[in-house]
């Protein structure tokens, strides 16, 4: 249908249940624009121009057409081509590597006997656990929102930012040279734990098929799915507002160099 009977029948019903019963005939409403080509054109068969979700998923995967959704802002018209399709891949792709990287380092960690007292964690560590507090907060409020696509930037954002281009890039010296049971790579490792257990949940509901797949890598003994958990919650990260600040500077000057 056209946008303006699609978007009426909603507005009729509203305007209509409010005059005769003071209220409307919904407790909420979710309406969003049309998919169109990359041009912004309608899709038609004679123009050549459709795009069919199923190919999409035959070339790139059902996560990769999620993705396209949660990140597009519903509120206009969903623009999709090649091209699109080409750079969320990229987008997954990043974080892709990001959860990559976690599983691999967390292979030989027990939860159950080698999480470090959060007190005891390097300051950097415990910094960790605050960037993922602020990104979980952020990420369940869109959700409720029902800002999907600020979702997905804030989650993107802290897999290429927060994580491969800050926090993971400083501790791979510290994770690969230090001992094996060294309390410098336990901590390390802590971090990583509470940080991928976050990060699975806030994936889910969009990278289903991704977050059920890392589940099985990293719960080895646990053979429940995902979607039968609640958000994780995570430690205090138990940084003095002094400790944030001085991270904050630190922060500041690495994007600088």
């Amino acid at each position: 249908e056209g946008s303006d009977q699609h978007r009426g029948w909603f507005q009729s019903s509203l305007l209509t249940s409010c005059a005769i019963n003071g209220n409307a005939p919904y407790k909420s409403l979710l309406t969003h624009g049309f998919v169109v080509d990359g041009q912004g054109y309608k899709m038609s068969k004679s123009k050549g121009n459709v795009i069919a979700p199923q190919k999409i998923m035959d070339q790139f995967g059902a996560d990769i057409l999620r993705l396209w959704v949660a990140t597009s802002d519903y509120s206009g018209e969903l623009n999709i081509s090649n091209e699109i399709i080409k750079r969320v891949a990229d987008s997954y792709r990043r974080i892709r590597n990001t959860l990559r990287f976690l599983s691999a380092n967390l292979e030989d960690f027990d939860s159950k006997n080698m999480l470090i007292n959060i007190n005891e964690m390097l300051s950097i560590d415990r910094y960790g656990l605050y960037l993922i507090e602020e990104l979980q907060q952020n990420v369940v409020k869109d959700y409720e929102e029902f800002n999907f696509y600020l979702a997905m930037q804030k989650f993107l954002s802290f897999c290429s930012e927060d994580m491969g281009g800050f926090y993971l890039d400083i501790l791979k010296d510290r994770l690969y040279t230090t001992a094996e049971n060294s309390h410098a790579r336990r901590s390390a490792q802590t971090a990583l734990f509470h940080i991928t257990q976050s990060l699975i949940r806030l994936m889910a509901p969009v990278l289903s098929f991704t977050a059920e797949e890392l589940w099985n890598v990293i719960n080895k003994e646990n053979k429940n799915t995902i979607f039968i958990e609640s958000w994780y919650k995570l430690p205090s990260h138990g940084l003095s507002e002094k400790e944030l600040l001085g991270w904050s500077h630190v922060l500041d000057v690495r994007n600088l160099a």
